[in-house]
């Protein structure tokens, strides 16, 4: 029997991504803490606190000023991945329940039964309220398990379900603005990268500390778990969600379901140009994403590579960071050529969830319905799912390439020195796991596409920190060779794994070409 409340609707549409990031979240947690314990706790970390105080490293990790306690090391080891990966899923989770409800059709049906709308959208939000206070709430009872203190424990928790809070509010407020869905997920993603900019250019340098009071990740790093104590700006994090969703809620219920600020037009000029094959639908549907992540990526590019200059310079007055790298044998990092071939193996990651977002698409639009029409219209499947995966390559390849010009302008603007032939290697270096992720992703839209980017998401973020950490826990050599990520080298400071290179492309091709043939085979409904 299915649900009969807008309460069970909402819970059916997000109990799966809600679980899996539970999961997620607990098992990084715990990985992370497992490392502290095995590197030798604080004493091994003491030579690591000269990191603290280097400004590129604050932009990228956060601005903390000890290293002391296992909670203390997994907000400042893993605590990227746990907050743009709470709030990105968080932001999604909210233009999923309310603006793709409304383009499915969903909420024409809740609203049959119940006058008041504003009702239905209370109870949907509750529903996601409840999510990311069981993210928090995971956080904390894990990091109290692993015998951290209850405060501090308690101030993170507390902190990350403001976190996710304030991104469900973020795509609520866009679902409003912006239809349809995949237009409110840009703009909220856009909000985030934003927020999240300007949270490392406030640690990166004292004239613009003043940004970190503006962004949620802001408030949450001054909340001081594991670090000081200033509970106050929980304040925002948990009160300011609730106000957006009291102004955004009569809002919702007054006006017509499916009806926004801003949608396209039913009326127009026809451009038939990108309509007349797959490929360049596909370019088409997708080309605003695609604008999306080349502005952000761009931004984020040449920030750090403004910080190459300071992170360099501190490297080569430091010794004991020197003594630090080598012992990490990471000498490379002393150079600009080190510091941006660093840069590149976080780009991998990002161009992973970048192919997974483009490709898991034609799952979401095959178990939608959407992809009835032009399939019942003489569109082949094979060619609808290769269209895709190749608009996917071909904006890894332009997203490489912006981040690399940003990289050259931003060092070449810090005062150091980069030629971009460098710069677009260490970003091309990044594209190596690409080809394997998108035949990964394209196997997931063929077996699975109403659980594939979620899971694909998942996958990803454990095999990054597979790589990550699993070295130093002394994992099987069998478990760390499975992350994709493990064969990262810091190009264009070290020469690329060329074999490992043709490996993953010629796995990739292989996964595309069982995938097509699988997606070819299955009912339209996935």
């Amino acid at each position: 029997m299915g649900p009969r409340s807008a309460r069970g609707v909402t819970w059916r549409q997000v109990r799966l991504s809600s679980l899996v990031m539970v999961a997620l979240l607990v098992v990084i947690v715990t990985v992370a803490i497992a490392t502290y314990n095995a590197s030798g706790g604080v004493l091994a970390l003491t030579s690591v606190s000269v990191l603290l105080r280097n400004p590129a490293f604050r932009a990228l990790y956060g601005d903390f000023t000890r290293l002391d306690s296992a909670g203390a090391y997994v907000l400042w080891k893993v605590g990227i991945v746990v907050t743009l990966a709470v709030a990105i899923w968080a932001a999604l989770g909210a233009t999923r329940v309310t603006r793709g409800a409304e383009d499915t059709g969903t909420w024409d049906l809740l609203v049959i039964e119940r006058a008041a709308r504003t009702t239905v959208y209370r109870q949907t939000v509750g529903v996601l309220a409840l999510t990311g206070l069981a993210a928090g709430a995971a956080v904390f009872v894990t990091l109290v398990a692993n015998g951290q203190r209850l405060v501090d424990s308690a101030l993170y928790g507390a902190g990350l379900t403001g976190l996710a809070w304030c991104a469900q509010a973020t795509g609520l407020v866009a679902s409003e603005l912006l239809a349809p869905r995949r237009s409110a997920s840009q703009l909220a993603l856009g909000a985030i990268g934003a927020a999240y900019l300007a949270r490392m250019v406030a640690d990166a340098s004292t004239r613009g500390s003043w940004l970190a009071v503006l962004t949620p990740f802001g408030w949450l790093e001054r909340v001081g778990a594991f670090q000081h104590h200033h509970a106050l700006w929980l304040v925002p994090l948990l009160v300011l969600p609730g106000a957006a969703v009291a102004i955004v809620a009569p809002v919702a219920g007054r006006r017509d379901v499916g009806a926004a600020w801003w949608h396209r037009s039913d009326r127009g000029r026809l451009r038939a140009g990108l309509l007349t094959s797959p490929g360049r639908f596909a370019w088409r549907e997708l080309a605003s994403t695609i604008v999306v992540w080349l502005v952000i990526t761009g931004v984020v590019g040449l920030v750090i590579g403004y910080l190459a200059d300071a992170l360099v310079s501190f490297s080569r007055s430091d010794r004991s960071f020197q003594a630090l790298l080598a012992r990490w044998h990471v000498v490379e990092l002393v150079s600009v050529r080190g510091y941006v071939g660093e840069i590149g193996t976080f780009l991998a990651l990002g161009l992973g969830f970048f192919v997974v977002g483009i490709v898991t698409t034609v799952g979401a639009d095959a178990v939608s319905g959407r992809l009835e029409i032009p399939l019942g219209n003489g569109a082949g499947r094979r060619s609808w799912l290769l269209s895709t995966c190749v608009v996917a390559a071909g904006g890894a390849v332009l997203v490489a390439l912006v981040t690399a010009v940003g990289i050259w302008v931003g060092v070449g603007s810090s005062g150091a020195a980069l030629s971009f032939p460098l710069a677009l290697a260490a970003t091309a270096n990044a594209l190596t796991t690409a080809p394997l992720v998108l035949g990964v992703a394209a196997l997931g839209v063929a077996a699975v596409p109403r659980v594939a980017q979620v899971t694909l998401g998942g996958l990803l973020a454990l095999s990054y920190l597979d790589a990550a950490l699993g070295p130093a826990l002394h994992w099987p050599k069998a478990v760390v060779d499975a992350s994709l990520y493990y064969y990262a080298r810091l190009v264009p400071s070290v020469a690329p794994d060329w074999a490992t290179v043709a490996w993953f492309a010629a796995l990739g091709v292989l996964a595309v070409a069982v995938a097509t043939e699988w997606f070819a085979r299955a009912d339209l409904a996935g």
